[in-house]
């Protein structure tokens, strides 16, 4: 996936490049061309692109993730090269680059083993940051999961994702919420919308989706939703 190497485009050479690409290549070609640093003519004026981000990446993470082919090699190259880069392990590119691995729940696995579930936690606050990112301490190693999430109902493996939500309460020390759920569901849903191979859903996994339906609805004293519901204390 790499592009020749020039000074400087024009605009006609550059968009020549992106002639005829599907969306997954012309957005690594433009992303080649920003880590290049190459020069784009626009009349008169030499533009300089930016050097990526976290954003630039999350956005081409996503374009890959929604080709829905399984990119598993295309996402481990793209996570290392941004690491390599020092862009910052944002949970929504980690969230994107997770999906770009389809159904290969196996893979996804792996790779977060393999240093992006590491690096989804070095970007958590620390205890001397300001008190907004202190509030919003683990946000990034949850939408990372999330991610995960959305493989595990690629997969159809409720079970897989029941461990995950076990897993982020006693490892990661964060809740799994109905977004977990619904990306997991999410998933599933595009699964189901490509095969028939998963319509006989066994009983042993209905049941693993209820009980993963339960460790993600539990009552939060955050969510706005249930403010109003009457509270009982039960003395023992």
């Amino acid at each position: 996936h790499k592009i020749a190497a020039f000074d400087n485009f024009t605009t006609d050479n550059f968009i020549s490049l992106l002639h005829r690409k599907t969306f997954t290549e012309a957005s690594i070609v433009i992303l080649e061309t920003m880590r290049n640093g190459t020069s784009i003519q626009l009349g008169t004026k030499l533009m300089q692109p930016p050097k990526p981000n976290s954003q630039t990446y999350c956005l081409v993470a996503t374009t890959i993730a929604n080709s829905l082919k399984q990119n598993s090699e295309l996402a481990l190259q793209l996570f290392q090269e941004a690491m390599d880069q020092g862009v910052t392990a944002d949970g929504r590119f980690l969230n994107a680059l997770l999906r770009c691995f389809g159904d290969d729940i196996n893979g996804a696995l792996a790779a977060w083993k393999g240093g992006i579930g590491a690096a989804a936690a070095k970007f958590e606050p620390k205890p001397n940051d300001n008190k907004q990112q202190i509030i919003n301490r683990g946000a990034n190693l949850l939408a990372a999961y999330n991610g995960l999430m959305h493989v595990c109902g690629r997969a159809i493996r409720p079970d897989v994702a029941l461990r995950l939500a076990y897993a982020m309460q006693k490892t990661a020390g964060i809740e799994p919420t109905e977004t977990t759920l619904n990306c997991y569901f999410a998933g599933k849903r595009l699964a189901l919308s490509m095969t028939d191979e998963f319509r006989n859903f066994s009983f042993s996994m209905n049941q693993y989706e209820s009980l993963l339906s339960v460790e993600c609805t539990k009552y939060s004293s955050k969510d706005k939703r249930r403010a109003g519901d009457k509270k009982i204390r039960i003395i023992l």
